[in-house]
């Protein structure tokens, strides 16, 4: 008895590590653009998936902006974006929501935008 219950607790406890090694991987990071808006980038990889953002908080509403994502060095999406008023009308911002797939060995994914009206970039680059 008291050795299948040893047992019973030892494969409990490898499962209980087994989910606690396969924990997501976040990353987060927030600067500044060539003219002063503010960028954030936050990457979450989850069961080999990951979950990619870029934001960027600037001062004027309706302009457009061309997002281009750079997976391991090779481009992987290009979109353009318009900025949109935030609830408390002090700044606009732009959001943009990714999933990408997990490569084999080391991911690195740069974010470029520029905005189509004052030519400002903003660029971040994250590694997992």
């Amino acid at each position: 008895m008291r050795r299948s219950l040893l047992t019973a607790l030892m494969a409990s406890a490898s499962l209980i590590l087994a989910s606690t090694t396969a924990t997501a991987i976040e990353t987060e990071k927030t600067g500044k653009c060539s003219a002063g808006s503010i960028w954030q980038a936050d990457l979450e990889l989850e069961y080999k998936v990951f979950d990619l953002g870029f934001e960027i908080d600037t001062k004027n509403a309706d302009e457009n902006w061309n997002f281009t994502l750079r997976h391991n060095g090779k481009r992987v999406v290009s979109e353009n974006r318009t900025t949109v008023k935030d609830f408390d009308d002090s700044y606009a911002e732009v959001e943009w929501d990714l999933i990408r797939p997990d490569r084999k060995g080391s991911d690195t994914f740069t974010f470029r935008a520029v905005n189509q009206t004052s030519g400002e970039v903003c660029k971040a680059t994250l590694k997992a």
